[in-house]
């Protein structure tokens, strides 16, 4: 199943305001920022190309992604989710918040 490009634009909005969201909590550096790059959505430390979370939509769902020395590894709480608002729900509720 493709993602249509109004899904595409939905979750890259949904994404730039919570990274927003996330930098005027913390009102501190580094600032989130979201990038897409070959199909997927890269959420990652504004200006210094550091990646911090992969999303990618395959067969229905988008998969999730932290880094690793050697690639990406999934998510380790929940891999993927069905819908633009899981997604963003799982991140609001990432253990340890490991990514911020």
């Amino acid at each position: 199943m493709n993602l249509s490009v109004l899904e595409q634009q939905r979750l890259r909005n949904r994404l730039a305001a919570w990274c927003r969201e996330r930098n005027a909590l913390a009102n501190l550096s580094p600032h989130w920022c979201v990038d897409e790059q070959g199909g997927a959505f890269l959420v990652s430390v504004c200006g210094s190309g550091e990646r911090v979370l992969r999303i990618v939509f395959d067969e229905g769902r988008w998969s999730l992604f932290m880094p690793a020395s050697a690639g990406w590894l999934p998510y380790p709480a929940r891999a993927s989710v069905a819908t633009v608002d899981e997604l963003i729900d799982e991140l609001e509720q990432a253990p340890l918040h490991i990514h911020w």
